[in-house]
């Protein structure tokens, strides 16, 4: 576990914002490995003092789970997000209520270990935080309506989630495949993957589906995108022929294809997007 969140840092869409609506905390050094972030709402905000925008949720390789609190009319909602593949967009709201957010961002192989059970049918779908584990949201929803800082969110997660975290669910077969795919950037072939774990075929298929909720060459697919939109925001020398070859595309037009597929956006046009949103 701490092999795998030591090499390979997923990223949002709009990795370069860090405001008063969005911001990311890192977890205590215990819940590094398992844990990518916590994410959310400085303090509650209103709509009309920010200026409302569209946005873009991006398949990261990560699974989260989301409180949205809205203190005007006092409600509270929780969700679980399993593993997406395709980009979302997102239109703020309009009306002038105080919100905040916040949200718990699970590593593509470690939300299990919090589960009630598996990630088994999770993939691109979202469902009440309870169904997901009910403990998290009995801890942090007694904290939502005395919403005070962000820091209380996570001092209250970091709390349940380190007495609820199970490493006897990890599969090591499983993370051996990972690591491998890490390594690989996403290029190597399944069945080369297979023969690195000294796992079969479908035994890994069956895995990744109680880990993740996707095929392994879906979550490979996953890596290599994220690799390439890794690159493309910290490389400022980043080049699509030189990705090409990089991350074994067939050619240009195949990078770019795949690119578009899950984050609905050609590079140049997801990478302006990125930079307004700082």
């Amino acid at each position: 576990m701490h092999r795998l969140a030591n090499r390979y840092h997923p990223i949002t869409g709009t990795p370069f914002q860090a405001d008063e609506t969005y911001r990311e905390y890192a977890p205590c050094d215990a819940l590094k490995p398992y844990i990518r972030c916590f994410w959310g709402t400085e303090k509650p905000v209103c709509p009309s003092n920010v200026q409302p925008e569209t946005g873009i949720v991006i398949p990261d390789t990560c699974m989260d789970v989301i409180f949205d609190m809205n203190f005007t009319q006092n409600t509270f909602t929780s969700v679980f997000c399993g593993m997406d593949e395709t980009s979302l967009i997102t239109k703020a709201q309009k009306e002038k209520e105080e919100t905040a957010t916040f949200g718990i961002r699970f590593y593509a192989w470690t939300a299990v270990l919090f589960s009630d059970g598996n990630m088994a049918g999770t993939g691109n779908k979202q469902m009440a935080c309870e169904a997901f584990c009910e403990r998290i949201e009995q801890v942090i929803k007694p904290y939502v309506y005395d919403f005070t800082t962000i820091d209380d969110l996570i001092e209250a997660a970091e709390n349940v989630l380190y007495q609820i975290l199970n490493t006897s669910k990890a599969d090591h077969n499983a993370l051996n495949a990972i690591d491998r795919m890490i390594a690989t950037c996403g290029r190597e072939r399944i069945r080369d993957v297979c023969e690195y774990a000294s796992v079969s075929a479908r035994s890994l298929e069956r895995s990744f589906e109680q880990m993740m909720g996707i095929s392994p060459k879906a979550f490979s697919s996953l890596l290599r995108y994220q690799m390439v939109w890794q690159e493309m925001t910290k490389n400022r020398c980043f080049q699509l022929l030189d990705a090409v070859e990089k991350y074994g595309y067939t050619d240009q037009a195949h990078l770019l294809h795949d690119f578009k597929k899950r984050h609905l956006m050609t590079p140049s046009d997801a990478l302006r997007f990125a930079k307004e949103r700082r």
